[in-house]
C-alpha cells in the first residue's frame, strides 16, 4: 500500500489520522491518551534524532536509520554519550549493542501496535502502543522514509555555509561591532579545524574517526535594504545565489516577522538575531530563536508591575511613538493590563513626532486623576526624556523600556527620578558570572575590540550554540536536528552574563523569559537600581 507523505506527517506532527481524529494509544501497559498528548514528534523530536526522556534513551527512526540494520557504530554512540545527567539505567541502555535487522511495513506496524521489534524483544512500555489502521501506517511508514533522508542545504564536500542578517538603517558602529565578533570566531574555528585535519591521527579524542564531519565555516553576510516590505524578496536573492545552513546573529532594525516568515518557508534555523521585535505569533516550533521576547516582553513586563502594586493605577494614559517600536509594545501592553487588571481605565494616544508629544504631555500636566503614565518612544528616545524633564507629568508612576534608560541618566530632578521606572529584561550590572571574564578574554587574545559588549557577548553566545550543535551533528546535517540540540545546550554554561539565565525547552524559542523593574540611582553600580525581583509575565 502506498501512504501519504503529508499525512503521515501530520500523524508523526500531530497525533491526527487521516480522517483527522486523534489517534489512540496506550503506554506503560493501561495508560490511554490520544493525539498530541504523545505523538511521535514529542520523543523522537521533529528530526526524528531521538532524545532522552525522563532516563530513557529514544532512538533515531529517520529514514535512513529505520530502514538499515542497526550495527555497532562508534560515531553514532559517540553522540549519544553527550547527553544531560541521566542515572545508571540510561546509560546501561546506551552501551548495550541494540543490533537488530532492518525494518520494514510489517516489522514497523508490529512494533507501532505491539511494541515487538523485529529481533522479537519486546519495547519498554514507556514506548506508545497505537491502535493504528492500515491506512495511516502506510501513511506513517512513507513520511518516515523522507525523514532526515537527506543532508540540508548548505553543505558542501569541505565547507558549511552560514548567513548574518543586517539591515540598512541599523547603527553602523553597532552592526560593525557585531560582524567583527562573527568575523573573528569563524578564523578562529577554521584556524583550529584546518590544525585537527592537518594531524588527525595525533589525536587523544580520536578525531580521525570523524574526518567525516569537518567543514569549513563560510560567512555571507545579508545586508537587507529599504523598508521591510522588500525584505523577503532581497532574501530569496541572497539564498538562491547561496544556499545557507543557518542564519547567526545579526543586527536587526525593524521587525523580523518577514524574516521569521522566510526562515519558516526555507526551514532555516535563525539563530539568536539581535533585534528588539522578534516574531511572537504562533511562536513554538518556528525557525527563529530569538534571547527574549523583547518590546514585547518588557510591555507584559510592566504591566503585571503596575498590576501588583499596593495601589493598582485606576486611570492610566499611555503615549506611543506610531512607529513599529512604540506601536507593537503598545499593543502588548494593552492585551496585558487588560488581562491582569481589567478594572483599569486606559487612553491610548498615538503621536507622530515631538511637536505632538510636547502638546499631549502639556496637556496631561493638568490632568492630576492619571495614576500611570506608560509612555513607548519608539527610536525617538532622546527627544522624548527631554520632552518629559520639560513637561513632567503628573502621574504617580511613569514607565519606560529599556532602551531610554541610558539616554535617562542625565536626568536630575529629584522629582522626576522618583516616578520614573524602566523594564530591564538583562542581567542587572551588580551579579557576577564568571564566563563573561572568559569571553572578554577571548575577545581581547584576537585583538577585537568591546566597544557594544552586551551586543558582542550576545552575538558570541550564538555563535557557540552553533559550534556546540554542530559538533553533536557530526556529519549528520540536518537543520531541524540543529536546533534540538541547541535547545538541549542553551542553559548549559554558556552564558555570557547577558541575562539571568538563558535556557531553551523543546519547541521553546525565547530564552530568557522575564524582566526586572528598575530605577535611576546616582549612587547604585551602573546608575540605576531593581525594584523588583526578576518578572515572568
Amino acid at each position: 500500500m502506498h501512504g501519504d507523505v503529508d499525512a503521515g506527517r501530520k500523524l508523526y506532527m500531530y497525533g491526527l489520522n487521516s480522517r483527522g481524529d486523534p489517534v489512540v494509544a496506550t503506554t506503560q501497559g493501561d495508560v490511554e491518551f490520544s493525539g498530541a498528548q504523545f505523538s511521535c514528534v514529542s520523543c523522537h523530536r521533529p528530526s526524528g534524532f531521538g532524545s532522552s526522556e525522563g532516563g530513557y534513551y529514544v532512538p533515531p527512526i529517520t529514514g535512513t536509520k529505520i530502514f538499515n540494520p542497526a550495527e555497532a557504530d562508534r560515531v553514532e554512540r559517540f553522540k549519544e554519550m553527550f547527553q544531560e545527567s541521566q542515572p545508571s539505567s540510561f546509560w546501561a541502555q546506551v552501551r548495550e549493542p541494540r543490533l537488530r535487522p532492518a525494518y520494514d511495513e510489517k516489522a514497523l506496524s508490529r512494533v507501532l501496535r505491539e511494541g515487538i521489534n523485529p529481533n522479537g524483544e519486546r519495547l519498554n512500555l514507556i514506548m506508545p502502543r497505537y491502535d493504528i489502521s492500515d491506512v495511516d501506517m502506510a501513511n506513517l511508514i512513507a513520511f518516515l522514509r523522507t525523514l532526515s533522508a537527506e543532508i540540508d542545504p548548505g553543505v558542501e564536500k569541505h565547507s558549511i555555509h552560514f548567513a548574518t542578517v543586517l539591515t540598512e538603517y541599523a547603527d553602523k558602529a553597532s552592526s560593525s561591532a557585531v560582524l567583527k565578533t562573527i568575523s573573528s570566531f569563524f578564523t578562529w574555528i577554521n584556524k583550529d579545524t584546518e590544525g585537527d585535519l592537518e594531524h588527525p591521527n595525533f589525536s587523544p579524542g580520536y578525531r580521525s574517526t570523524f574526518l567525516d564531519a569537518y567543514r569549513r565555516w563560510v560567512l555571507h553576510v545579508w545586508e537587507l535594504k529599504g523598508a521591510p516590505e522588500s525584505w523577503p524578496r532581497q532574501l530569496e536573492a541572497y539564498y538562491s545565489d547561496q544556499p545557507v545552513f543557518a542564519v547567526v546573529s545579526g543586527l536587526v532594525q525593524g521587525p523580523w516577522d518577514r524574516i521569521g516568515d522566510f526562515c519558516d518557508e526555507q526551514r532555516l534555523p535563525c539563530l539568536f538575531p539581535n533585534t528588539d521585535l522578534p516574531r511572537l505569533r504562533d511562536i513554538d516550533h518556528q525557525y527563529s530563536v530569538y534571547f527574549s521576547g523583547g518590546l514585547g516582553l518588557e510591555a507584559r513586563a510592566i504591566a503585571t508591575h503596575l498590576s501588583r502594586l499596593k495601589h493598582p493605577p485606576k486611570v492610566l494614559t499611555q503615549i506611543w511613538h506610531d512607529d513599529p517600536y512604540g506601536a507593537i509594545p503598545a499593543q502588548a501592553f494593552i492585551t496585558a493590563i487588560k488581562a491582569l487588571a481589567p478594572d483599569t481605565i486606559i487612553e491610548n494616544i498615538p503621536y507622530r513626532d515631538i511637536v505632538e508629544l510636547n502638546t499631549t504631555l502639556k496637556l496631561l500636566h493638568g490632568k492630576s486623576d492619571r495614576d500611570a503614565l506608560v509612555l513607548w518612544p519608539g527610536q525617538n528616545i532622546k527627544e522624548a526624556i527631554s520632552s518629559i524633564v520639560q513637561n513632567v507629568p503628573t502621574a504617580a508612576v511613569i514607565t519606560l523600556p529599556f532602551s531610554a534608560l541610558q539616554p535617562a541618566k542625565n536626568i536630575t530632578s529629584g522629582n522626576v527620578i522618583k516616578r520614573v521606572v524602566f523594564s530591564h529584561p538583562y542581567e542587572l550590572p551588580t551579579r557576577y558570572h564568571p564566563r563573561k571574564f572568559r569571553v572578554r578574554a577571548w575577545m581581547h587574545s584576537r585583538r577585537l575590540q568591546v566597544t557594544h559588549p552586551r551586543l558582542q557577548y550576545q552575538t558570541y553566545y550564538a555563535l557557540t550554540l552553533l559550534q556546540y550543535g554542530l559538533s553533536h551533528l557530526l556529519a549528520d546535517f540536518h537543520r531541524d536536528y540543529l536546533i534540538e540540540l541547541i535547545e538541549h545546550e542553551a542553559e548549559n554554561r554558556l552564558n555570557p552574563g547577558t541575562h539571568p539565565s538563558l535556557a531553551l525547552g523543546p519547541g521553546q524559542r525565547l530564552a530568557s523569559k522575564g524582566a526586572y523593574i528598575v530605577q535611576l540611582d546616582p549612587n547604585s553600580k551602573g546608575g540605576f537600581k531593581a525594584l523588583t525581583e526578576w518578572i515572568v509575565p
